[in-house]
């Protein structure tokens, strides 16, 4: 009889473990399938977790700023050196984090190549079980300020 549950423990422990690793390549394919949509836009996006620290960073955000996924994922958002002055967007992510409808406030940067841009930020509530963090998409409109003019 020892046998016998040793045998029917194992059978459990294969279908558990078919069972994930077919969820495992389930997820893979969801995370392929996001990385694609967020290729595909103009804007970078970035999402914040409730603690204003990154969770996402696209490729655009890599391009527009110059940071990688690898050091801008867990960092504090408002301590970032983008380029981007982030600390003049903390109320608008208040706002966010608090419910609010979507916040849109236009900044002036730098790009990674050191060139002058206008950016339109659009913060909004990443909902969940209630407000679980805060979706960016940043547009870069063009050069900014007195910094654009060549």
């Amino acid at each position: 009889t020892m046998n016998e549950e040793l045998q029917s423990t194992n059978e459990q422990l294969r279908a558990m473990n078919d069972r994930i690793e077919q969820r495992s390549e389930d997820l893979d394919r969801v995370n392929r399938y996001l990385e694609t949509i967020l290729a595909s836009l103009r804007a970078a996006v970035v999402v914040l977790d409730r603690g204003l620290h990154v969770t996402v960073w696209s490729e655009k955000a890599e391009d527009l700023w110059g940071m990688r996924n690898h050091e801008a994922r867990g960092a504090a958002f408002l301590e970032l050196d983008i380029g981007l002055p982030v600390r003049e967007l903390a109320s608008a992510l208040q706002e966010c984090l608090s419910g609010a409808r979507e916040q849109v406030t236009e900044l002036d940067g730098v790009n990674r190549r050191g060139r002058s841009v206008r950016c339109r930020v659009r913060c909004s509530p990443l909902l969940g079980r209630g407000v679980e963090g805060i979706i960016l998409l940043v547009e870069e409109l063009g050069g900014g300020g007195e910094k654009g003019k060549e």
